[in-house]
């Protein structure tokens, strides 16, 4: 992923709050889907910005996630996935449903970098 942001202009914090958010989705998908279907990871670069769609297939939840996730006590164990994503990125947003799986939206606006042409949506170019 790092790779294909890199060849697209996409470096420094920008990328690497990006890739932070990523790997939080992952691990929350990895770790709550409950599913052994795979895990789909979308990418796509526009002008001014990139942003990543992950959706499991696993059992979901019904209760809407927090608005404004805050980080637990530094001692606590768990819940610092959805306030750490929310912090590195400028777009994210979370849908879910009993049964059918989980999507996670997470993107941040590209400031001063080249990026694509457009929105990929051929599969050999998401990541």
């Amino acid at each position: 992923m790092a790779d294909f942001a890199r060849t697209h202009g996409i470096a420094g914090d920008t990328l690497n709050h990006f890739l932070s958010a990523l790997g939080e989705a992952l691990a929350n998908a990895i770790e709550h889907a409950r599913s052994e279907k795979p895990i789909e990871i979308e990418v796509r670069i526009a002008l001014d910005r990139i942003v990543a769609t992950i959706r499991d297939r696993g059992v979901g939840f019904a209760s809407e996630p927090p608005a404004n996730p805050v980080l637990p006590e530094p001692n606590a164990e768990r819940g610092r996935g959805l306030p750490i994503m929310r912090r590195c990125c400028d777009i994210f947003s979370i849908e879910s449903s009993p049964g059918h799986g989980t999507s996670v939206l997470i993107g941040c606006r590209l400031t001063g970098t080249a990026g694509s042409a457009g929105a990929f949506s051929d599969p050999h170019h998401a990541a």
